[in-house]
């Protein structure tokens, strides 16, 4: 099915290891219709985590795209590793999309994690939106994790719907829009009786009608004029306050049991911004500022967000269009390396499912397979205007181990597996010591790694073990000295003698500086042209070269 671009809305899901981002999306699938059950990240049955070494670990490992269709809208949610060895799957995910949902356990509360995905939306001047799942815990404490959010995001924090409690302890989820409360059976919303929650309640409605306020002086005056907002001016000030950064919405709900998902669907089609109100700046091929417009009629601009190495089926390409649209067969260039790239049959990517489709339209994300230059960062544009989008900046390796091989014969192998590999993760990198002459490559941890080496033997066949490298020390002269030698030998005749004093000094240079220098010379036999040459030899610095060795 095709969608219009305001009516697709592109959200990356970020936050702490454990805080529920991947239970929320395979929840949000389910209550759409889209899946038929509910997976489980502890069965490894969730349709975002589909790769097997996710499943084994019970933690998502990479981005993945997961479409989801609700009344008509489309969220293409992106599910990013919380683990900090996987980041490079939120850096992959904020390039393709217009806001951020920062999933914050109601367990554990605002975590590392959560702190860094809500930086990183504000430093990229993405849309912030934040879930507290997990609600109906009873360990949770919803109110708590609100002021700390207030102290650690800041002032734009603003709750939208809150939980609370039955007499009989029945979960239900106050809406502040309507100040309507709701409990849910079976994922169906039910009405109940507004429950008393003290003062709580009228502090909520007031600091979210004084956020709403200024967004707009309409609203200002009507603020401070005492008069209550409206259901629709309420949502339009909220809006406008998320689209500008002023305001971040907080929802609630349990994901686990489907609860007050329609509430945050609702309003992520209500607050958060479109594709259509996003224009793009790119580069032309003079380094000239252009604006891109999301529309279907203009040229087109893709922007390759994340690339998958398949030895089987092979690179499998996810794209954002950011104008225009991808078909079949069209021709495009890489603003990166001028290559012309034909494109193969579009797809929409639901976990492992690849479904094809008749184009990719402006706004929209889906996946091309069998790229031949094209990488992660890449703009793949028309030729009659070619632009580039700016590239993102990856996290550097931090931990560097040395490769070894499990069976002879395989060294061969291990480059060309890496590279595949690398072109997947941009966070990993790979190099020949010449000093130490091994094989070193680099990741964010001990998991990262882990998980190289798992894939280079599931995917590619090839076995290796992981060491630490060995360490390429240098020798150099930190200060000047002097050694004298002497040599005397008296066996009948003139006899032998040598007296020679050597200086040792620091020298800037790589290479080895000699300087050589007669001070004095006796000898019967030695002629005064001699003495001549030996006084005219080239005068040189002594000093000592940079010697590698390896431990």
């Amino acid at each position: 099915m095709k969608y219009a671009s305001n009516n697709i809305r592109n959200i990356l899901i970020a936050g702490h290891a454990g805080s529920g981002k991947t239970t929320l999306t395979e929840a949000l699938v389910y209550f759409s219709g889209a899946a038929e059950r509910m997976g489980r990240v502890e069965d490894g049955t969730t349709i975002s985590d589909f790769d097997p070494e996710e499943a084994k670990r019970k933690a998502s490992l990479s981005a993945s795209v997961v479409p989801v269709e609700y009344e008509g809208i489309k969220y293409n949610l992106i599910d990013a590793p919380g683990l900090f060895d996987f980041e490079a799957g939120e850096y992959e995910g904020i390039r393709a999309a217009e806001s951020v949902l920062v999933c914050v356990s109601g367990r554990s509360g605002v975590t590392v994690g959560a702190e860094k995905a809500f930086q990183l939306a504000r430093k990229n001047g993405k849309a912030t939106m934040v879930f507290v799942s997990k609600c109906d815990l009873e360990n949770a404490n919803y109110f708590k994790i609100l002021e700390d959010m207030k102290i650690k995001f800041g002032a734009t924090v603003c709750p939208c719907v809150v939980p609370a409690k039955l007499d009989d302890g029945t979960p239900v989820y106050i809406n502040l829009f309507s100040q309507k409360a709701f409990k849910y059976e079976g994922g169906k919303q039910v009405q109940v009786d507004l429950p008393d929650i003290g003062h709580r309640f009228q502090g909520l409605i007031e600091a979210m009608s004084e956020a709403i306020a200024e967004t707009d002086d309409e609203l200002m005056e009507k603020f401070f004029g005492g008069e209550a907002f409206t259901t629709e001016e309420i949502v339009e000030g909220m809006r406008k306050g998320v689209k500008d950064g002023l305001i971040t919405p907080v929802f609630c709900g349990s994901a686990v049991n489907q609860q007050a998902l329609d509430m945050l669907l609702y309003n992520m089609h209500k607050l958060l911004p479109s594709p259509e109100h996003n224009s793009v700046l790119a580069e032309d091929a003079n380094g000239e500022p252009v604006e891109l417009t999301c529309a279907e009629s203009e040229p087109t601009a893709a922007y390759v967000f994340k690339t998958v190495a398949d030895p089987f089926v092979g690179k499998l390409s996810y794209l954002r269009v950011v104008s225009g649209k991808i078909t079949a067969g069209a021709s495009l260039v890489n603003a990166r390396t001028g290559e012309t790239e034909k494109m193969g049959k579009p797809l929409t990517v639901l976990g492992k499912k690849q479904t094809e489709a008749e184009s990719i339209g402006a706004g929209d994300i889906g996946a091309v397979a069998k790229l031949v230059s094209a990488k992660t960062g890449d703009t793949l544009c028309d030729a009659s205007r070619v632009v580039k989008l700016p590239a993102p900046v990856f996290p550097k390796p931090s931990l560097f181990m040395a490769v070894t091989v499990a069976k002879k014969g395989d060294e061969g192998k291990i480059s060309s597996a890496l590279a595949r590999l690398m072109e997947e993760d941009p966070t990993l990198s790979y190099l020949n010591n010449a000093e130490t002459h091994q094989q070193i490559i680099g990741g964010l941890g001990e998991q990262h790694l882990d998980v190289v080496k798992a894939k280079l033997k599931n995917k590619f066949g090839v076995e290796i073990g992981l060491e630490a490298p060995r360490i390429a020390y240098r020798e150099s002269i930190r200060k000047a000295c002097q050694k004298q030698g002497r040599h005397k030998k008296q066996t009948g005749g003139h006899g032998q003698f040598g007296d020679v004093v050597i200086n040792f000094e620091p020298c800037d240079s790589e290479q080895v500086v000699f300087e050589e220098k007669v001070l004095a010379a006796a000898c019967r036999r030695t002629s005064s042209r001699l003495l001549k040459r030996a006084s005219a030899l080239p005068l040189r610095r002594a000093c000592w070269p940079v010697i590698p060795w390896s431990a």
